[in-house]
């Protein structure tokens, strides 16, 4: 007969649905009645486990554990740099992860230019910065993610032309990239002065400075240089001698940092040359604005002057 019931071993329940023994009036031998128990015991232990018991897993699932999570291992990623001939006398890289928030991964800094480096990296494409020659240490906690470092910037005033601070990055390829380092620094070079005046008029104590140098530029922009504070003019350079009636040529070397803001936008002015001299006892002053300025060009002026308010210009 099937029931719903479940049977426990070993309580009363259990021992009513045992058939009795000693019924009929027949007394059965002690070791023929322990026989017969046994069967039906037998028979009975069966449903009783059949009912509550797991299936075993095959001997290979068995066996098998789960796989340990390891940390991933690294690689070695081979980095470039490129300084076109600038000197190098300080060296820090910056290697970010390139996906998610771009975290920081690894800060190395070096004394000198290396020609290439091979730095122990957590696998996956990276961006990698490179910055020399930087007057100031890093806050790396504040340079936590590319983000950040993408925002900094460097003051006109804390540069230095003979070890100017450049600076670039790159996203790997294949676990290598080159990084090429740049400088902001822009180069303004008087190349000639002109003296057309007749009568051997002198342009005396010449003397030439920039005027509304940008202040600041952030150290890995490469376009759309547009400055918040301005500079209201740099320090004089005085020309070798006097201009008379032939050309001089002083290759006076003149700094700042780019405004490439386009011509056609009013906005922040641009730098100007600025050229000063006296001419018959009068002080002049002639303005050379200055075009578009990107990042570490050079710019050559050729000035011309008729007079003391006549004058031409080329800016090359």
């Amino acid at each position: 007969m099937k029931t719903n019931e479940k049977l426990t071993l070993g309580s009363r329940q259990s021992l009513t649905c045992l058939p009795d023994l000693s019924q009929h009036g027949r007394t059965l031998r002690p070791d023929a009645r322990s026989f017969l128990f046994t069967l039906l015991l037998l028979s009975v232990l069966p449903a009783l486990t059949g009912s509550c018991r797991k299936d075993r897993l095959s001997p290979s699932a068995e066996e098998e554990t789960p796989p340990e999570v390891q940390a991933p291992d690294s690689v070695l990623t081979a980095i470039r740099l490129q300084t076109d001939g600038q000197p190098v006398r300080r060296l820090d890289l910056f290697v970010y992860d390139a996906s998610g928030t771009k975290p920081l991964q690894k800060y190395v800094q070096a004394d000198s230019l290396p020609a290439a480096l091979h730095l122990p990296t957590l696998p996956g494409e990276k961006i990698l910065v490179g910055i020399a020659n930087s007057p100031r240490s890093f806050n790396l906690g504040a340079l936590g993610r590319f983000d950040a470092i993408q925002q900094l910037q460097y003051r006109f005033g804390d540069d230095n032309p003979e070890y100017p601070i450049l600076g670039g990055f790159c996203i790997t390829s294949e676990e290598s990239g080159t990084i090429r380092l740049r400088p902001l620094l822009c180069k303004i070079v008087l190349s000639t002065v002109n003296n057309t005046m007749d009568g051997y008029e002198l342009l005396e104590e010449p003397h030439v400075r920039l005027r509304d140098l940008p202040d600041g530029a952030e150290i890995l922009r490469e376009k759309d240089f547009r400055p918040n504070e301005l500079i209201d003019a740099g320090d004089w350079q005085a020309l070798p001698c006097d201009v008379g009636y032939f050309p001089q040529y002083p290759g006076i070397t003149l700094w700042c940092y780019p405004n490439d803001t386009p011509e056609t936008i009013l906005g922040v002015p641009r730098p100007a040359l600025e050229f000063e001299c006296t001419i018959c006892g009068e002080i002049c002053s002639f303005q050379i604005p200055l075009p578009p300025l990107s990042r570490g060009c050079t710019k050559e002026i050729e000035l011309t002057i008729n007079g003391p308010y006549d004058y031409r210009f080329k800016v090359h």
